[in-house]
């Protein structure tokens, strides 16, 4: 038989690991992910994939469009800078919800890219 103390100890190491672990029918959401490729149709030297919610600096000149997989959960524009580390927003867009490929081709001249959460705001260059 097993004493009141050595079940004790048992359910308190067990507890942690039964709260630490997701129900079966609970899911976890995926973020959104992108790929700046080489060509305008989204299928030549696309690059590594990067998390669209990450607000950090991108220097992808060059690129001439964007590879989207994931799941978005939320509305993103993409900031166009003339010069590397984005500096400023010379132009801003808008990311299709849903979108898979984004011809950026029109931003040949840009140097660096960020995205952001919500809309575009003014350019400020």
């Amino acid at each position: 038989m097993f004493s009141v103390k050595t079940i004790s100890l048992l359910i308190a190491a067990i507890a942690p690991l039964g709260l630490a672990a997701p129900a079966g029918n609970e899911t976890i959401e995926a973020d959104y992910w992108a790929q700046f490729c080489n060509d305008s149709g989204c299928s030549q030297g696309c690059g590594e994939s990067v998390q669209v919610s990450n607000p950090g600096c991108l220097n992808e000149s060059g690129r001439k469009s964007i590879l989207f997989h994931g799941t978005s959960g939320g509305d993103y524009a993409l900031v166009v800078s003339p010069s590397g580390n984005c500096p400023c927003q010379n132009a801003c867009e808008s990311v299709p919800s849903g979108a898979t490929c984004l011809d950026i081709s029109q931003y040949g001249s840009a140097q660096s890219f960020r995205f952001i959460s919500g809309n575009c705001a003014g350019n400020n260059c």
